[in-house]
């Protein structure tokens, strides 16, 4: 054992202007920050309002789906086919959730939504439509979407139940890459289920 005189003292050596309750408000500070973050994070996820759910499609109608305990119709929203012509590249659209929506083609059941460009393309087929509930609060969402059209097409109706238009409206969005064609479709009774403020006639 070395003499005292000799024995070294071991000292705990802070950066320059570091002391131990400097180290403690810093950690105190990003311990602070962290839970900011958290916080921050979890209002925003709840104000996505993320509840979307499939809906079970009528194996005998393809305007007609179930969920929430409840119908979804879209039978008597338009008179069918609907056209479509707000297209700002001068394209016109053909819906027709029971087929046959391509007017070159009429005896052709498959074709749910039909684009005219250059010719005539399918862009989404009566074969299996997933029908989602997206959302009920603040308001009621739901959507459509045909698949398998020409060349992996498919197109997508966005249904928004709005009580200030009585008059169901449709209008073209806009087309994704790779050919996803987006439509939304506004009214008061919209197919939507007659519970509610809305207060629909039943489907």
């Amino acid at each position: 054992m070395l003499p005292h005189s000799q024995q070294q003292t071991t000292h705990t050596r802070w950066p320059p202007h570091t002391t131990a309750t400097t180290l403690r408000n810093k950690r105190m500070k990003c311990s602070g920050v962290l839970l900011c973050v958290v916080a921050i994070a979890c209002v925003l996820f709840a104000a996505v309002n993320v509840e979307a759910s499939q809906l079970r499609l009528d194996p005998s109608n393809p305007l007609r789906a179930y969920g929430n305990g409840t119908t979804y119709d879209i039978s008597h929203v338009f008179q069918w086919p609907v056209a479509i012509e707000n297209d700002p590249r001068h394209y016109s659209y053909w819906w027709n959730p029971t087929g046959h929506a391509c007017p070159n083609t009429p005896n052709v059941s498959g074709p749910a939504v039909c684009q005219k460009a250059d010719r005539y393309y399918v862009c989404g087929e009566t074969d299996r439509p997933l029908w989602t509930l997206e959302s009920t609060n603040p308001g009621l969402v739901f959507r459509i979407t045909y698949t398998n059209g020409y060349q992996w097409r498919l197109t997508v109706f966005t249904f928004i139940v709005d009580e200030n238009i009585h008059e169901p409206t449709i209008k073209f969005i806009n087309e994704n890459p790779y050919e996803q064609y987006n439509f939304e479709v506004r009214g008061k009774c919209i197919g939507n289920p007659s519970w509610g403020t809305n207060r629909c006639p039943s489907n």
